[in-house]
């Protein structure tokens, strides 16, 4: 299996709170599996090898089944993902085969149900920095295999037809879709025959990080095709003609092909992209399997001792200010950019967003709900902080933890019940004065975005807070960019 290592991100070495300074001047009961409960013998005995001796035997309880109820969570939550990207697949070679509104609906459903669980995993990237080497690991870090997954944002014309106004950094016409070959800068590619290897290998290809062949981003691309609309209301509409294999029936767009080739090439990659995020979903779900040896959980659990804490925390402090407050949702919002919006061809980056937060949130309380509606997990850092002696931090956190919560359930309803996506959100009033909105409307609309962010600036002053208090004055996050 290939997988395409992203750039590693700046740490810069600051506290949070001084990223957090520079960020802010512009601008009840359910049942548990049995996974929950679980902490194997092997685990136990691997985490008294690497005792320091200098724990209590209640804290080192403590941080025991801190550890062990993180990795069931990741395992629960990549398996969810692994799940549903197993349907989204199905769905997939469902409406290939027979190329219908109807089966392009579920697709775009098993698509939408896919990105929710996997959205809640991006709590456990910015691992690089913690990890042991280890060459009889197949995964070397989750920050490393994320970009074959996730990346974004892509630039749609490597991949298929844009519209005549695209402008991005592949500017050929030859693309996946319609060559047998492309260049890109020094670089000639065969595509003739489109497979999950090529697409692997074909990512971020010539450098460029825009150059997105696999993961979800690709997958959402070929089914709902570019938004063409900005800033204005509704997502991509690619045409059910566009996967029409009879003769005359293949479109690209308004365009009516010769032949059916084009429409099946398009159909190849569909399925070659969803084959490979399977594959590289059913990696991670084994990194994190109980009883695993030479995994991401066996290092966890053989560091529990040394940098364990640190990485949990840094992780949800990167996640919050420097990913999902600075990247994904700051940089938009400066801009007013849709090609900077997480989902920009589903418009489902509320629901990417508000997935993101709850994934920190898990982490934090120790819960994470699968999707068939079980609880597993058991013990968050809100508390282990109670229990090392740091209630008032655990208080501050679970404050803070609500103020997120609200702002990106807000946000969801706004998109999910009331249409107002997050496109429409980021845009400034002078984009969208020539649709009849006015500016005092559209600051409000702003505001929604604007109260996210801050929340999650707060939040991440509450995980500094809360780090200092267990003893790690310079947790050092990713804080993202700088505007």
């Amino acid at each position: 299996m290939t997988f395409t290592t992203v750039t590693s991100r700046k740490i810069l070495p600051t506290t949070l709170a001084t990223a957090l300074t520079a960020i802010l001047m512009v601008s009840g009961c359910t049942k548990q599996t049995e996974e929950d409960t679980t902490v194997t013998q092997t685990e136990v005995q691997s985490a008294e090898t690497s005792d320091d001796g200098q724990r209590s035997a209640a804290e080192q309880a403590h941080i025991d089944r801190l550890v062990s109820s993180y990795a069931n969570m990741a395992h629960a939550a990549y398996k969810d993902s692994l799940d549903t990207a197993k349907a989204l697949q199905t769905a997939v070679e469902t409406y290939v085969a027979t190329p219908t509104k109807a089966n392009l609906d579920a697709a775009k459903a098993a698509y939408k149900a896919a990105r929710q669980p996997y959205s809640q995993t991006e709590v456990f990237r910015f691992d690089e920095g913690f990890v042991t080497a280890n060459d009889e690991r197949a995964i070397g870090s989750v920050d490393g295999w994320e970009g074959q997954i996730n990346a974004w944002p892509l630039d749609e014309a490597l991949i298929d037809y844009v519209s005549d106004s695209y402008e991005g950094e592949y500017n050929s016409q030859d693309n996946i879709i319609n060559s047998d070959s492309i260049t890109v800068g020094s670089i000639k590619q065969d595509t003739s025959e489109i497979t999950p290897e090529l697409l692997a290998e074909m990512n971020e290809i010539g450098g460029s990080e825009a150059n997105v062949t696999t993961g979800y981003h690709a997958i959402e691309f070929m089914l709902w095709g570019q938004d063409t609309n900005g800033v204005s209301a509704g997502a991509g509409d690619r045409p059910v003609t566009d996967y029409a294999t009879e003769a005359g029936q293949c479109t690209s767009g308004d365009i009516v092909n010769d032949d059916a080739s084009i429409c099946e090439r398009r159909g190849n990659f569909l399925k070659a992209a969803t084959q490979l995020l399977v594959d590289d979903l059913t990696a991670m779900e084994a990194e994190w399997q109980p009883d695993s040896e030479n995994t991401l959980r066996s290092d966890l659990i053989a560091r529990k001792n040394d940098n364990a804490l640190r990485q949990i925390m840094y992780q949800m402090g990167s996640l919050a200010l420097g990913e999902l407050a600075s990247e994904r949702i700051q940089v938009a919002f400066v801009t007013g950019s849709t090609e900077d919006e997480h989902e920009c061809f589903s418009d489902l980056t509320h629901l990417s967003y508000a997935n993101n937060a709850r994934g920190i949130q898990n982490v934090f309380s120790g819960s994470y709900q699968t999707v068939t509606g079980e609880t597993v997990g058991g013990y968050g850092i809100h508390q282990y902080l109670i229990d090392n002696g740091h209630s008032d931090a655990a208080d501050k956190l679970a404050i803070d933890f609500i103020k997120v919560e609200d702002a990106f359930n807000f946000i969801v309803k706004k998109g999910e019940e009331e249409g107002i996506k997050v496109d429409q959100m980021i845009a400034t009033a002078g984009q969208v004065s020539k649709q009849g909105i006015s500016a005092e409307e559209q600051n409000t609309r702003r505001g929604w975005i604007e109260s996210s962010i801050t929340s999650l600036q707060e939040l991440t002053a509450g995980i500094e807070n809360a780090a200092k208090a267990v003893g790690i004055d310079n947790l050092d996050a990713d804080a993202g960019s700088q505007f």
